[in-house]
């Protein structure tokens, strides 16, 4: 399958699957053992997991739609990064109706083997939606800043074989540089960053960036000459084969948020 082809299975998932509740898709593009590795509680293994998560949702959430907002392919894994809005008019997870209206950003991953969804992570949707119901905590912006409107992107690098290790010292090397990094992503006018492996052969790294706009984020580090950007920017060509801001809509990230 092409990477246009898995991109177009995932957009199913929202189109027919969750935004109008036709569960028939389900069987059709999924695998019978399709692992989940965040169902909503109780959810069985398999097909009969992925339904009940959604059915719980639509329950909890009637109106619930979903937006994709990004969406990259690389291989057989596609990640999107997606708006889940409803209202609270349902009982969800044991949590009474509370007709409060949500919208909940989040980043999903997806592996498809031979035409059809094998695995899925998701990332920050399901915690962002429990905090907007008053279930645990949600960063927020310091005291008296005004976040004004960050574009999301998101993309997948593969990892060159054995520089796994190396990818992860580059991580532990920037929380001891925090002050730097801090200070590149400023200069970028980038307010929000995540990054992190996905398992396989090869492994992938998942970037994803917000900023007015990501590709002048993004050409903002590829041409940066400050030590700090210098240096990232050859390690990960070290990891990745390539400078990954070098494409327009690039973007890295390290879970920082000002």
């Amino acid at each position: 399958m092409s990477t246009e082809e898995n991109k177009a299975i995932i957009r199913r998932v929202f189109d027919e699957f969750v935004n109008k509740g036709d569960f028939s898709v389900v069987d059709e593009i999924y695998r019978d053992d399709m692992v989940d590795h965040q169902p909503l509680p109780g959810a069985p293994d398999g097909l009969a997991g992925v339904k009940y998560t959604i059915a719980g949702l639509r329950r909890g959430f009637p109106d619930l739609t979903v937006t994709i907002e990004d969406m990259s392919a690389h291989a057989d894994h596609v990640v999107i990064h997606n708006t889940w809005r409803g209202t609270h008019d349902g009982e969800f997870l044991g949590i009474a109706p509370t007709g409060r209206r949500i919208s909940s950003k989040g980043i999903v991953v997806w592996r498809l083997q031979d035409g059809l969804i094998a695995e899925r992570w998701g990332i920050g949707v399901d915690s962002n939606m429990l905090a907007q119901l008053g279930i645990g905590r949600s960063a927020r912006p310091g005291r008296g800043r005004v976040r004004t409107t960050h574009v999301p992107a998101v993309r997948t690098l593969p990892v060159l074989p054995g520089r796994v290790d190396q990818w992860r010292r580059v991580q532990q090397e920037i929380g001891t540089r925090a002050v730097d990094y801090e200070a590149s992503r400023r200069a970028a006018e980038i307010s929000r960053e995540r990054m992190w492996l996905v398992p396989g052969a090869p492994a992938l790294a998942v970037y994803h960036l917000e900023a007015p706009d990501p590709g002048r984020a993004a050409k903002t580090l590829t041409s940066s000459t400050a030590p700090f950007d210098q240096w990232l920017r050859h390690e990960l060509v070290e990891v990745h084969g390539r400078d990954p801001w070098q494409d327009a809509a690039a973007e890295l990230g390290h879970g920082w948020e000002r």
